[in-house]
């Protein structure tokens, strides 16, 4: 049994920044990698990513819509 990720699986995806100030609030806490923060110099606190930590504090909002009926479509034999 593999373990892993899936072969072209990747661990990382590219926010723009617009959509990230949009969406979080001036003084959120945003996790990111060690080697980025290290990149740019930024001030870091210590931190060891664990899935408690890491779950959401507060609940996401979701927005539920209502989807368009289904159109049956019947096949007749030609």
């Amino acid at each position: 049994m593999a373990r892993g990720k899936t072969k072209g699986a990747g661990s990382f995806v590219q926010v723009n920044l617009r959509e990230l100030n949009r969406v979080l609030k001036e003084d959120a806490t945003v996790i990111v990698s060690r080697r980025f923060a290290e990149t740019l110099s930024l001030q870091t606190d210590n931190f060891a990513a664990t899935t408690t930590n890491i779950e959401a504090q507060t609940p996401v909002k979701i927005k539920a819509e209502q989807l368009e009926p289904v159109v049956e479509v019947n096949k007749e034999n030609w």
